[in-house]
């Protein structure tokens, strides 16, 4: 069974004082270095986890050599091999990870999945995203009311923006797509259920302007509807210099130029009210490093964000002075404009 990749794992490279070792995927050599014992230890160990860490974090538009290839299926094997002079190596084992950082050591992904959503909501306008380290298509169970129907999808990672694209193609061995938009209506009635897997979403034709894509603790991406107020905010960054100038003409002359502005869009969502099983998984959202923006007036459209809050509570209905749950989230998007 793969591990975890949270969790350390130390490789022997024996009773020796010095050892080179690497670690390689499908025989391509991913690392390469020297490693030497410890005064206090017998053996040599090397920790490999954050080296395997950093190497199933890469992107296609990060390592041209994953271009041909961009897809990782989870889980990763690495095989680590030693040698005492950097040129005849022999194999220590064979460790297989998986995207996984949520720190429990009870998750098995081929049985607990790897979606988790956090309100179990949907818009009507919105695509529905589910992570699945199994290839092969997949049943996605609808209800129209009581008429119920199903729609076979098949693995999806294209045709989205650039960032999310590459995301989706990166996350175990792909992701199954369901366009709520395209399945809205059947036998005159409209799409009130989704069922894929281990999650169902309820489809809601709301009045929420925005939607969250963001990659959950276990691997998977998910989606949270802000369905609370919104506004959208931009900061402005000036870069002046001074310069000579004639006080003969003042004030019609230039002292201060503004040379360039930087220009960060960003926006101050809010989720709307929750359940308290739902402010439990808020977690899964705000710990992410991995966060995109889709505006539902254009839900084709899905940009990387950066969530700019350093801290925040997890909120229970006691300890939020017995008010309804609701999280305000501070949101910029991860490309700044420049104006010249």
């Amino acid at each position: 069974m793969a591990d975890p990749i949270w969790k350390d794992h130390f490789s022997d490279l024996g009773s020796v004082a010095s050892q080179y070792f690497r670690i390689q995927v499908g025989g391509t050599t991913i690392y390469q270095g020297k490693a030497v014992r410890a005064a206090s230890s017998g053996k040599l160990y090397v920790r490999i986890n954050d080296i395997c860490a950093d190497y199933m974090s890469l992107r296609p538009a990060d390592v041209p050599a994953l271009s041909g290839s961009p897809s990782l299926a989870f889980p990763v094997s690495f095989t680590v091999q030693k040698s005492s002079n950097g040129s005849s190596w022999s194999t220590v084992e064979t460790v297989a990870f998986n995207d996984d950082w949520s720190y429990d050591s009870s998750f098995n992904p081929s049985t607990d999945g790897m979606s988790f959503p956090i309100t179990g909501r949907a818009d009507i306008r919105q695509k529905i995203f589910q992570t699945r380290y199994a290839s092969g298509s997949v049943t996605a169970g609808c209800l129209y009311g009581s008429t119920s129907r199903s729609i076979t999808l098949s693995l999806d990672t294209s045709g989205h923006s650039t960032a999310f694209s590459e995301a989706l193609v990166h996350a175990g061995v792909g992701n199954v797509m369901f366009d709520c938009n395209t399945y809205k209506t059947y036998s005159s009635k409209t799409l009130t259920q989704v069922t894929i897997g281990n999650a169902v979403w309820t489809v809601v034709q709301s009045c929420a302007r925005f939607v969250l894509y963001y990659k959950n603790p276990f691997g998977g991406y998910d989606h949270l509807l802000m369905e609370g107020t919104y506004r959208r905010k931009k900061s402005i960054s000036r870069d002046l210099f001074v310069a000579d100038y004639d006080n003969r003409t003042f004030p019609q002359r230039r002292e201060e130029w503004n040379w360039q502005n930087e220009v960060t869009d960003a926006f101050e969502l809010h989720t709307g009210f929750m359940p308290e099983s739902a402010s439990v998984r808020m977690v899964y959202l705000l710990d992410s490093p991995d966060v995109y923006l889709c505006d539902l007036l254009n839900p084709s459209v899905i940009i990387p964000c950066i969530i700019s809050n350093d801290s925040y509570d997890i909120q229970t209905y006691h300890n939020n002075g017995r008010q309804l749950i609701d999280y305000g989230l501070e949101v910029r998007v991860a490309q700044k404009e420049y104006r010249r």
